[in-house]
């Protein structure tokens, strides 16, 4: 990417932030752990934020007229209303602020790197230069070591309105938004299907197990294995059923994006599809699977980082994620495939919700082969997840009686 359009996608992202922060001010704890006013490249930008920090920190009403009202105190010219009511209606979704303030971090941070290359390239004693240029690398590494703020009471973390920790459902009793549900299984054992599944019916309006009706949502699958044909001929019936049955026809409401193996560790490839959020501003997102997402095997906690490092930057999109893997190849003494996910056990802590879907050998009544929905790590918070499942009449999965 040339300088020109490096400074305007970090000129528009810093407007971003400030836009949805003043739609918006409970994003601006989330944009805090990452930005400080100095990030700012335009310092009044910079010296807005730093006052609706003022302002939430004193309790005072934040939107763009309230915010307008205050430019003159903090010394701010060039900027009108106009312009502040353009940056608060434009931004995307309030829920991105925290991707938007990560651009204008790392934006700061190639800034202070071209300082300090520029110090050394014309200083005139280099071993004192090395010196200074070190300390400042140090300080640079070490910007967010030490937090500026101090710890909080206990009176001060209850004291919000208590619907605030309303659970924001993406799918009642099974899906919350940020919720991070990673689902393995042996291959060809029906994982696709059922995430598949989850994902037509909540773009249609029901509910993918209780089959109840459920307010619609927007839905991403980036899929970087199976083809639109494949695709075609596994939800052409289901999305028809959903359209009849449904709230709505699911079909204008599930965005699809196929890619034929990308590596998330890549700024170009996860920037694919952060804009492909951008585009749809899905409320779930389904991708993977996770192998053909990333340049190589993981093999330790060191390979894993970058790689959950992206994920979560999906996630902090503000929406829900669904993630296909497969299991690993060692099998239990009682002949059980392991159902972890392949490789660092960091992958094994890393969701909220961590399923697995086995083929019971026992059959049901009536000869029924019943599959298995087992946890291969705790559940952080309680959930409705069914535990076992047998192929439907209707649905392709369908829940039933231990």
């Amino acid at each position: 990417m040339n300088g020109t359009l490096e400074t305007t996608s970090s000129a528009l992202a810093e407007r971003f932030v400030l836009g949805a922060i003043m739609a918006d001010t409970r994003v601006l704890r989330s944009v805090q752990e990452q930005v400080v006013p100095r990030d700012f490249e335009d310092q009044r930008l910079g010296a807005i934020y730093a006052g609706i920090i003022r302002m939430v920190a004193e309790r005072m009403p934040v939107d763009y007229l309230t915010v307008w009202d205050q430019l003159a105190a903090w010394d701010v010219r060039g900027v009108d209303l106009p312009q502040l009511s353009e940056w608060a209606t434009a931004v995307p979704s309030t829920s991105s602020a925290p991707y938007y303030a990560s651009l204008v971090r790392d934006a700061a941070i190639r800034r202070q790197l071209t300082v300090i290359g520029s110090r050394l390239q014309s200083a005139p004693d280099t071993g004192v230069a090395l010196s200074t240029a070190l300390e400042d690398l140090r300080a640079l590494r070490d910007r967010d070591a030490a937090s500026t703020t101090s710890a909080r009471t206990l009176r001060q973390v209850l004291d919000v309105p208590e619907e605030e920790d309303a659970y924001q459902w993406v799918v009642p009793d099974v899906l919350e938004r940020r919720d991070r549900l990673m689902l393995t299984g042996s291959e060809g054992g029906g994982k696709s299907t059922f995430l598949r599944q989850i994902a037509v019916l909540a773009a249609g309006g029901i509910h993918p197990f209780r089959f109840s009706p459920i307010d619609p949502i927007r839905v991403l699958v980036v899929d970087a294995e199976n083809s639109e044909r494949q695709w075609r001929r596994a939800v052409r019936a289901m999305a028809e059923e959903v359209e009849m049955r449904g709230q709505r026809a699911p079909h204008d409401h599930l965005a699809l994006e196929f890619v034929p193996r990308m590596d998330i560790t890549r700024a170009g490839d996860l920037g694919q599809l952060h804009r492909r959020i951008d585009e749809t501003r899905p409320d779930l997102l389904l991708i993977g699977p996770l192998y053909r997402l990333l340049p190589g095997s993981i093999n330790n906690d060191d390979d894993a980082a970058p790689v959950l490092a992206a994920l979560d930057s999906l996630r902090e999109r503000d929406v829900a994620m669904l993630i296909e893997a497969h299991a690993g190849h060692s099998v239990s003494a009682g002949g059980d495939r392991d159902l972890r996910p392949r490789g660092s056990s960091a992958l094994l802590g890393w969701p909220e919700f961590g399923l697995g879907l086995r083929r019971d050998k026992q059959v049901g009544a009536g000869g029924q082969v019943r599959f298995s929905l087992v946890r291969w790590r705790g559940d952080r918070d309680r959930r409705a997840w069914p535990t076992k499942l047998a192929r439907g009449h209707l649905w392709p999965w369908e829940p039933v009686q231990v």
